[in-house]
């Protein structure tokens, strides 16, 4: 099950580098680890959930400070964006499931007790895996108002950089 779509996290690792002095491509590469990691694993069956290993923060926080430690801010934007993916879909279980179904989630304690989605889903079948997405009110809010706001980011920085060759032109 996706909680946060994947471009909804793409979106939060890009506006964490534009609003912050990390580099940008290390906050989106951060922010997709945890899929990038765990995706895979579920895939060829060495996993039996998709959210493991790179969901957890008790595997994401000891790698973050040895990741910062070994290459500094490349190291901290990394981890800065994978541990803000694990926040955000945290706050989608909270969100969802309750809070009595994070653990599960943030730990990786294992599949939580009851693994029923609390409201409706969609599910799309894609050609390597299902994309379940839950279809909560604020859930919902949220990937619409990240997805705009990253959109909206990218076009003005557009603006900005095709004004600064228009002045490099002249």
């Amino acid at each position: 099950m996706l909680h946060l779509t994947f471009p909804t996290h793409l979106a939060i690792g890009y506006l964490l580098g534009v609003y912050s002095r990390f580099p940008v491509a290390y906050l989106v590469l951060g922010s997709a680890l945890p899929d990038l990691v765990d995706r895979p694993l579920y895939w060829l069956g060495l996993t039996p959930f998709t959210h493991t290993v790179a969901h957890s923060v008790a595997v994401a926080v000891p790698a973050s400070l040895a990741l910062t430690q070994l290459f500094g801010r490349r190291g901290a934007a990394l981890s800065l964006g994978w541990l803000v993916h694990i926040g955000t879909d945290f706050l989608n279980v909270a969100t969802t499931q309750g809070l009595s179904a994070t653990p599960y989630y943030v730990l990786f304690l294992g599949p939580p007790p009851d693994e029923r989605e609390a409201f409706e889903t969609v599910t799309i079948v894609l050609p390597v895996t299902d994309v379940t997405h839950t279809l909560h009110p604020v859930v919902l809010a949220l990937e619409l108002t990240v997805l705009g706001w990253a959109v909206v980011t990218i076009l003005r920085e557009r603006n900005v950089l095709a004004r600064v060759r228009g002045a490099e032109a002249d």
